[in-house]
């Protein structure tokens, strides 16, 4: 990161006293800097822009600040549609929220997701954890029978290699950036098991599309995490909440439904057209906006052709969530969890139980890759009776004990287009130099970009580098 200098410094302090008071926004001139993008990224860029004396303007596709962070205020219990748990690790969250006033709270451990009490529906029979176990059709090595075939990939491709949190992008690991089937089959993992794997892997559609190296980066990104003591906390009334402080906080514009499509240079200065006709003019621009997003935006001069290559092919995850209601704790009745591994049509449900209090307000589906498309297909009207009849094979006395309240799919939006960047075999060694390469005055920013921790403190992360480099311009 660029050195500031002392000035600089003595600034930033002073400003960030005046950001924590949520200033009332006066009418700007041409600002220093234009940001792309309303999440975490985007938005710790203006704050440290605007701490260090400079004009920001936030543009925003959406009508909702946060990006993929997104409290669902509507439902019972408030559940996360997006970023759910924030670690002692996440310094820049946390240090965030404590200057603006925003309050935390420790996420509890629910006794619904302890381990012991979750329901496997594999190859439709319902077994408790011990069951399956020791079932003759668990195709697991022995060392992870007991685990969830999705927990179990992470212990299966052995310990990793990398030295820190940031060795996923040197070139001596490589090597690994490979297709994670081979180093399974070399552990003993069969096709049967590679298939129960595939039906909630999370870092790939299928085993074959993911990469080890990726695989290697989570298991480091868990170490890491590991390595701070503390609860896992919670933003008070929900996560949302953060992104919101942090936009109230900004000196500058913060303009929804900003659908950006033209980012072009223009002598000294960059403009930015949206598609509703409005332009915008700055020195500078942070592109804070997932890829999907960004294959949208005709980019004068055009990037170069690897980065472009990037934004065109990088992964991104598919996962379909389903918040469902509860009327009744259905669960309770067949001295059940609600907690559930299933390589059935539900996949996995999590109880939403934050305070721990052994209550669930409301249940989210989580269903991954392939297993997406028949519920993305199916319309609204239709999902209430299809959720009634696959849950109740499971849970015979949940007729009727849950309403489907809403159906997230961050990979139909146009504005996501996936709920993370999912790194296929050999992008990490194409892409990940270059995915956050200044382009001129365009500097760019988002978990995508993150050379460290992963998903929130990654976005945070990304943002105040992409900062640090408008700053060493001053």
């Amino acid at each position: 990161m660029p050195t500031l200098n002392r000035r600089r410094l003595l600034l930033g302090a002073a400003a960030v006293a005046a950001a924590s008071a949520a200033p009332a926004r006066a009418a700007m001139k041409q600002p220093d800097v234009i940001v792309l993008g309303a999440g975490l990224a985007g938005l710790n860029a203006a704050l440290l822009l605007e701490q260090f004396g400079l004009n920001v303007r936030v543009l925003e596709a959406s009508q909702r600040i946060g990006g993929r962070l997104c409290t669902l205020d509507d439902l019972a219990g408030h559940p996360e549609a997006g970023g759910t748990q924030i670690g002692a690790a996440y310094a820049r969250i946390v240090d965030t929220a404590k200057r603006l006033g925003v309050a935390m709270q420790p996420n509890e451990r629910s006794p619904l997701l302890n381990d012991r009490n979750l329901v496997f529906h594999v190859n439709g029979q319902r077994r408790t954890a011990e069951q399956w176990a020791s079932a003759a059709d668990n195709p697991l090595p022995a060392a992870v029978r007991a685990m969830t075939p999705d927990g179990a990939l992470l212990r299966l491709i052995g310990a990793s290699p990398l030295s820190s949190i940031g060795a996923w992008r040197d070139s001596a690991n490589f090597k690994y950036d490979v297709s994670a089937v081979e180093t399974l089959t070399a552990h003993g993992v069969n096709t049967e098991a590679m298939k129960l794997i595939d039906a909630t892997n999370s870092y790939g559609d299928t085993l074959s599309e993911t990469s080890l190296l990726n695989l290697y980066y989570v298991q480091t990104n868990l170490r890491e995490i590991s390595r701070f003591p503390g609860p896992v906390m919670g933003v008070a009334g929900g996560n949302q909440r953060l992104p919101e402080a942090m936009a109230r906080a900004l000196h500058g514009d913060v303009l929804r439904g900003r659908v950006v499509t033209h980012v072009k240079a223009e002598g000294r200065s960059t403009s930015v057209r949206c598609a509703d006709g409005s332009k915008y003019k700055a020195s500078f621009v942070v592109c804070a906006l997932p890829l999907p997003a960004m294959r949208n935006v005709r980019f004068e001069p055009g990037l170069p052709a690897l980065h472009a290559d990037a934004v065109r092919q990088l992964a991104y995850a598919r996962v379909t969530q389903l918040h469902l209601e509860v009327k009744r704790p259905f669960w309770e009745d067949e001295g059940v969890s609600p907690f559930l591994w299933s390589n059935g049509p539900l996949e996995r449900i999590f109880p939403n139980d934050p305070t721990g209090s052994g209550k669930a307000d409301s249940l989210v589906v989580w269903i991954n890759g392939a297993g997406t498309a028949s519920w993305d297909a199916m319309p609204e009207a239709d999902l209430q009776a299809r959720v009634d009849e696959e849950l109740a094979r499971i849970y015979p006395s949940s007729r009727g004990a849950v309403r489907v309240g809403r159906r997230i799919t961050w990979h139909a939006s146009p504005l996501a287009g996936g709920a993370w960047a999912n790194w296929l075999p050999g992008q990490i060694e194409r892409f990940s130099h270059v995915i956050g390469q200044p382009h001129g005055s365009v500097h760019f920013a988002g978990e995508h970009t993150a050379q460290a921790l992963r998903g929130m403190e990654g976005a945070m992360e990304s943002g105040e580098r992409a900062a640090s480099e408008i700053l060493a311009h001053q």
